[in-house]
Parts: structure tokens; sequence; C-alpha cells
């Protein structure tokens, strides 16, 4: 029983990667509400490339710890 549940939290773990790998501008825009009005602040280029890298890693590990063999890693 507790090994599936590990694989549900993997497998979680690797849809959110894989989406911020996707659509790294959507997860990471904020809007704020000031005195002067609305502000958007979107991230730059290079935050963008190294959050759709950064997900597509997270999201190849958190597979192979949910599918692989224990000793796939070593």
């Amino acid at each position: 029983m507790a090994p599936a549940i590990f694989q549900v939290f993997a497998i979680l773990i690797a849809v959110f990667a894989f989406a911020q790998a996707a659509f790294p501008r959507q997860m990471s825009r904020w809007q704020m509400r000031g005195p002067g009005g609305d502000a958007r602040i979107e991230p730059g280029e290079t935050r963008l490339l190294v959050m759709r890298v950064m997900g597509v890693i997270v999201g190849v590990l958190a597979l192979i710890m949910a599918f692989g063999s224990p000793t796939m890693l070593f």
C-alpha cells in the first residue's frame, strides 16, 4: 500500500513539473494592484528557459522514481 502512495505523489509531482515546463509564462505571471493602478510583472527570457529546463528535469526524475527500479539512479 505504501509504495502505491509514493507512486501517486511522484506522478503528481511529474504532472506539475511538466506543466511548468510547458507553460512557464502563465505559471510565473504576477498581477499587482497599487495606488497607481494595476501592474503586470513578466519574467525574463532567461528565467523562462531555466523554468522549462528544470521542469523537464524534475518531471523525468519524478517519473523514474514512480516507475523505475530503486537501483536505476545509481
